[in-house]
């Protein structure tokens, strides 16, 4: 029975949004020597905002609140506001140092926004900044009691099994998804102020994928079934650079595949539609060569024979430490940049981990600083991907483009990563998206 029943007014459900408010407001009493820290993980990926890391993330700063009298808040959207006092900032840059390893693949943890801005961790002093932080705070009310609202009136989200897996398949036989394909030029350095487009790589954005397939299924949530849904959009993927239509053909196609995939006539049948037009890289995880180590080696082999070319993708200098590459004996292993990887002693290891593969073999990718690619090129490394090269290309096209003027930067930059749907449609000149030109870097 609740207080509706008796004539009272329906209570407010309780959220720790309300609790951060009510926090904050007592807060505001006494501001001196507070400080707040806001972790924006409801802005990773899909994939890593899994129960698991958001509860490791949370244990991480427990100890925080008992050693600065602070109090920490797990909001509904998966975002952790810490609030407390006299806290060194060497102290809390140290804990969030760790979180961003924890979700080292994530762009959240190695991007900036439009205006600069850190989009992993917010800092406010509040004694100075109190304002600014009550009035997130209150935003963060509003938004928590809309998307209880919402959660009220949508079906509930289903994990992937075995009987929704049979719909999501059947979904994606009847749906267009070259929407959800996205592509990101591998830039190579001739030298320090030449660089060309090495390839094009065309890979599924996962995040679009849900929504569009299956906005009432979560499709990561078992792993293995997941691991089988994935080979099915391979081929798909696969069919929709066929029948894109680019303006002008890519010199190279990079596509993430399982190593299966291979195998299949859908891969034959795209072999023989670009061959003698452009080149072929397939990027493999390392988590499927384990699965499939003897096929992997099989394949490898396959691709070499036909001319094409094979990645080694998701290196990171932890993974470095405790896998030999060269063991895999491919063409390209691709390392995604961390700013940690400038310290002395981690560049050591880089250095001693991928000497035997060469660094001319090295793609550094999620590249999103200029001081990533002058630490690559500084040991060598002459082909990287990442959103300051996105950038570059979309500033040249532009300089080079007679609509230019009809557009913005930023939207250039979102049109070529898409191969289809209305991002392309708005352009006034489509050749010149598929051109991808040179890049010269004035020094």
């Amino acid at each position: 029975m609740n207080a509706t029943a008796f004539g009272g007014k329906p209570q407010e459900i309780v959220t720790s949004e309300s609790l951060l408010f009510d926090a904050a407001e007592r807060v505001g009493r006494i501001r001196e020597g507070r400080q707040a820290l806001h972790l924006h993980l409801s802005q990773l990926l899909p994939q890593n905002r899994e129960d698991a890391k958001i509860r490791i993330a949370f244990r991480m700063f427990e100890s925080m609140v008992d050693m600065f009298r602070g109090q920490m808040f797990l909001l509904t959207n998966n975002d952790i506001v810490l609030i407390c006092k006299d806290a060194r900032l060497a102290d809390l840059d140290a804990i969030v140092y760790k979180l961003r390893a924890l979700f080292s693949k994530d762009p959240l943890t190695y991007s900036e926004s439009e205006d600069g801005e850190d989009r992993f961790v917010t800092f406010y002093d509040l004694e100075t900044e109190y304002d600014t932080f009550f009035s997130v705070c209150a935003d963060l009310v509003n938004l928590a009691k809309k998307r209880v609202a919402d959660q009220r009136t949508a079906p509930p989200v289903q994990p992937l099994d075995s009987r929704n897996l049979a719909q999501v398949l059947e979904r994606i036989g009847a749906t267009d998804i070259g929407g959800v394909v996205r592509r990101q030029p591998c830039i190579r350095f001739v030298d320090k102020t030449k660089a060309e487009v090495a390839f094009q790589e065309f890979y599924m954005s996962i995040g679009d994928l849900q929504k569009v397939l299956a906005p009432d299924v979560n499709i990561l949530a078992n792993r293995w079934l997941f691991q089988h849904l994935s080979q099915v959009l391979d081929l798909r993927v696969l069919s929709v650079l066929q029948d894109a239509g680019f303006r002008k053909t890519p010199a190279a196609f990079s596509v993430n595949l399982n190593v299966s995939t291979v195998e299949t006539p859908v891969f034959q049948q795209f072999e023989r539609a670009v061959h003698g037009k452009a080149g072929i890289y397939v990027e493999f995880q390392l988590m499927d060569i384990f699965n499939n180590l003897d096929q992997f080696f099989r394949v490898r082999d396959r691709l070499r024979r036909a001319g094409h070319k094979t990645v080694l993708d998701g290196m990171s200098p932890i993974t470095l430490q405790f896998m030999d590459a060269e063991l895999y004996d491919v063409d390209f292993v691709k390392v995604a940049w961390s700013g940690d990887m400038a310290d002395d002693v981690v560049t050591s290891d880089i250095q001693r981990s991928l000497g035997p593969v060469g660094m001319d073999h090295v793609i550094l990718s999620r590249c999103d600083t200029e001081a990533s690619i002058e630490w690559g090129l500084q040991q060598g490394i002459r082909h990287f991907q990442g959103r300051f090269l996105d950038t570059m290309v979309a500033a040249i096209t532009m300089a080079q483009c007679d609509k230019a003027s009809a557009c913005t930067l930023q939207q250039c930059n979102s049109r070529h990563a898409v191969i289809s749907g209305r991002p392309r449609v708005e352009c006034g000149n489509n050749d010149m998206l598929d051109l991808f030109p040179a890049l010269k870097i004035s020094k």
